[in-house]
């Protein structure tokens, strides 16, 4: 019911809305309406309230709320309700928690969201600093009919729809991507994705994708070895605020849209998103792989989103997954 409250409220703002009203509109009583607002307030939210008056919403808090980030009608898989957003202030890692949830049988489009993160991944399994209530974590669930090969686009299509919703809600900044997951801004690293699977020889399971984003990050919030080399929404936006739930928002319906395209064949399209922001090919790269490094001219994507680097001789050698260092 608070939900529905702080919906009549924004409705109502920026005047009072009686508690009687509300009590009548819900049918219970006028203590069941304070008691809702209470939570309301406790999880943030600015409500005054006024014997004679009733109650006006005066600012809301942001944080990644369910309500405050499900895109709605705008989605068709992923979060298309609430109900499929766990909020969670304080994790190890969202990818872990939807993994739990996921064993568990939880619906395809299931997102797990969290203000911060104790214990998050990078590849190769590096960590992830995430300070509390200055970035977006989150970790969507796909239950793709594909078979466990033709799962390496979901990293690009992740990547693509980031790098899609930052210019679209900051069009003065130019996010560039560093294949296959790495966005840029400035080069330096503002936002990461990690994909992983349950999955046997033909047939997989599921498919989870998670992304960290530094939204409002300050340079005393990264640590002393990755300050020359990450940065923020915030940073590049003139230390401006960038808000969350806009962007949180934005990124799931975004998603939603390529995650149907590509459903629907439109492997193309989901290449052609990642190439119009990306910062990889034409350039020199080292590719660093568990064989060994390779060095060469980043030349194009194959149709399953592999790299292809082309050595010395004009010959182009294929990589599904490794670390690339830019030498432009």
């Amino acid at each position: 019911m608070r939900w529905e409250i702080l919906k009549l409220l924004r409705v109502q703002s920026p005047n009072y809305l009686s508690g009687e009203e509300m009590a009548a509109r819900f049918q219970v009583s006028r203590t069941a309406v304070w008691k809702n607002v209470q939570a309301l307030q406790a999880a943030g939210y600015r409500i005054e309230g006024s014997t004679r008056l009733g109650y006006r919403l005066l600012g809301s808090p942001d944080f990644l709320y369910p309500v405050e980030i499900v895109p709605g009608p705008a989605t068709q898989i992923i979060a298309v309700s609430p109900q499929m957003i766990h909020h969670y202030p304080r994790v190890d890692s969202t990818n872990n928690i939807l993994k739990e949830l996921a064993g568990k049988g939880a619906p395809e489009g299931t997102v797990v969201v969290a203000e911060e993160q104790t214990g998050g991944r990078g590849r190769l399994g590096r960590g992830w600093d995430s300070p509390a209530g200055k970035g977006i974590l989150l970790s969507i669930l796909f239950r793709p009919p594909l078979a466990p090969s033709q799962t390496p686009l979901f990293t690009l299509l992740a990547a693509g729809a980031v790098a899609g919703v930052i210019k679209a809600h900051l069009p003065a900044l130019k996010p560039g991507i560093k294949w296959p997951n790495d966005l840029l801004l400035g080069q330096r690293k503002v936002c990461g994705i990690l994909t992983e699977m349950k999955a046997e020889s033909d047939l997989l399971h599921y498919l989870i994708t998670g992304i960290g984003l530094n939204v409002n990050c300050q340079e005393k919030d990264f640590p002393p070895e990755l300050q020359q080399s990450a940065t923020s929404l915030y940073l590049q936006n003139n230390k401006i605020a960038v808000s969350r739930q806009k962007l949180a928002a934005g990124i799931l319906q975004e998603i939603d849209r390529l995650y149907r395209v590509f459903l629907d064949g439109g492997t193309d399209q989901i290449i052609n998103t990642w190439k119009k922001y990306n910062i990889t090919l034409g350039n020199r790269v080292a590719v660093r792989t568990l064989q060994g490094v390779f060095a060469g001219r980043a030349a194009d994507l194959d149709s399953d989103g592999a790299l292809l680097v082309e050595d010395k001789n004009g010959k182009n050698h294929r990589f599904l997954a490794g670390e690339v260092s830019l030498h432009p």
